[in-house]
């Protein structure tokens, strides 16, 4: 009995799909007269298990050559060295631009007093990837050591010139941490996409130090996109490790800079509503401030200078610490 063919196609195509392409994360982290500190953020940058990772480290201005020592440890690491200190925004700004010279796919910013579980990189990526209309992510912000919550969502108040901060202080193992949407997040270690900071740009630079991060926050939703709390992805922060906690320095910044974002995004006639609240406020820093003249001073001297005009690095005090 002969067998029975069966009529083939000349040739049967092999239909292939092209492998997914694994973005380009570029982590870009800021020093500033250290090396002990920023060590140990690279070293959990580098240890992440992300495969398509690039690394910069950019030294703001270091009297001491400490980019070059941290090189010199971490080789793989692509330096810039500003040769003056251009505050945060500044630094940021170096960083932002060559990561996406590189050609970044997302920009994981990150301060050097921030230290990132192994798998925070990748689970950024991840949420970013499935929801295109996120333009930037951030881990769970921990305390050091990973037990209490630092930072997990926020709203805005753009006539009061204000970032409300909800359920912080909390035991992490106390609850679930659900990844949420929030209206400000602090410039920690936020991942963004390149795509969303080609469109709305850099950071400002007229404020230096403080309130830059509730400046872009504000621009990058009036641009259309959201903001998101990736909180599978966890990182710790040692608040205040960088710029000092309620120092003169931050006192000078952080009231002269509300200023100018109160008068650039509030509406006339709500700050005007809001005018006892934000009088208030500046009453209750100055009783927070005591006894502390140097405080007092830098209070002070932030509303003046914000009432001349002055801008960038400004005359803030050079004390970074809480000290009278």
């Amino acid at each position: 009995m002969g067998r029975v063919r069966r009529l083939l196609p000349r040739k049967a195509r092999l239909v292939r799909q092209a492998p997914q392409r694994t973005p380009l994360v570029v982590a870009a982290v800021l020093t500033w007269n250290d090396t002990e500190m920023t060590s140990a953020c690279l070293h959990s940058v580098l240890a992440s298990d992300y495969s398509h990772l690039k690394v910069v480290l950019v030294d703001n201005g270091s009297t001491e050559p400490c980019g070059r020592r941290l090189r010199e440890r971490f080789p793989s690491i692509d330096l810039v060295e500003l040769t003056e200190n251009r505050g945060f925004t500044g630094g940021a700004n170096a960083a932002l631009e060559r990561a996406l010279a590189l050609g970044a796919d997302y920009v994981h910013l990150i301060g050097n007093d921030a230290v990132l579980a192994k798998d925070a990189i990748g689970h950024l990526v991840r949420e970013l990837e499935a929801r295109p209309e996120v333009g930037g992510a951030s881990p769970l912000i921990l305390d050091p050591g990973g037990e209490m919550v630092q930072f997990y969502w926020a709203t805005i108040d753009r006539d009061l010139c204000h970032h409300f901060h909800h359920e912080f202080g909390v035991r992490l193992d106390s609850r679930e941490w659900p990844t949420r949407e929030s209206e400000f997040i602090p410039f920690i270690c936020m991942m963004w996409r390149a795509s969303a900071l080609r469109q709305v740009g850099l950071l400002d630079d007229t404020l230096s130090v403080c309130w830059d991060d509730y400046d872009y926050c504000v621009r990058i939703a009036d641009a259309g996109y959201r903001l998101l709390m990736a909180t599978a992805a966890r990182a710790e922060h040692r608040s205040g490790g960088t710029i000092g906690h309620y120092s003169p320095y931050t006192t000078y910044y952080m009231f002269r800079n509300r200023l100018v974002c109160l008068f650039r995004y509030g509406r006339p006639v709500g700050m005007l509503r809001a005018s006892p609240k934000i009088l208030r406020s500046i009453l209750r820093q100055m009783k927070l401030n005591g006894r502390n003249w140097a405080r007092q001073k830098a209070l002070l001297l932030g509303g003046l200078d914000f009432i001349r005009g002055v801008r960038g690095v400004g005359h803030p005090p050079i004390s970074r610490e809480n000290k009278h």
